[in-house]
């Protein structure tokens, strides 16, 4: 299911990916460049969010399954600072790659602040899904558009 125009923001379908820099927890640095050629699912995220916190498990089992297909980057932005960060997710593994102090991109993608907010971009860089807060908790609708996305 794609959202209604109101629940989009600043993108809709077939949109091109805008310019963004994502500094990961691995000490690496990440632009649109970096993810040029691949399916990249994003989730936009804080450590005090419930709603953000619940769906990790799920999302883990999401990337176990495509956890040998090289085409497919899960990268989840957060607006929380690297040492908090760090110390949810010795209690809350998250197999995403996580970016740090990520509020500067979130306002880009997200203008709203709706969280947990998800956004797939296909193989030529433009949004396929966006979904801001009315995930399916099974992931179905995540699911199908990532597959669709990798065809």
């Amino acid at each position: 299911m794609s959202c209604p125009v109101i629940c989009q923001q600043n993108f809709k379908i077939n949109d091109d990916l805008p310019d963004f820099k994502l500094w990961m927890l691995d000490g690496s640095r990440l632009t649109k460049n970096d993810v040029k050629d691949k399916v990249v699912v994003f989730k936009f995220w804080f450590t005090s969010c419930m709603p953000c916190l619940t769906d990790i498990p799920n999302l883990n089992k999401f990337v176990e399954q495509f956890k040998n297909n090289n085409d497919i980057l899960f990268i989840a932005p957060a607006l929380d600072r690297k040492p908090v960060i760090e110390k949810l997710l010795k209690v809350h593994p998250f197999h995403f790659k996580i970016a740090y102090s990520a509020m500067d991109v979130s306002s880009i993608f997200n203008k709203k602040q709706v969280y947990p907010s998800y956004f797939v971009i296909d193989k030529k860089g433009k949004f396929s899904y966006i979904d801001n807060g009315s995930k399916k908790s099974e992931f179905k609708d995540l699911e199908q558009a990532v597959l669709k996305a990798l065809k």
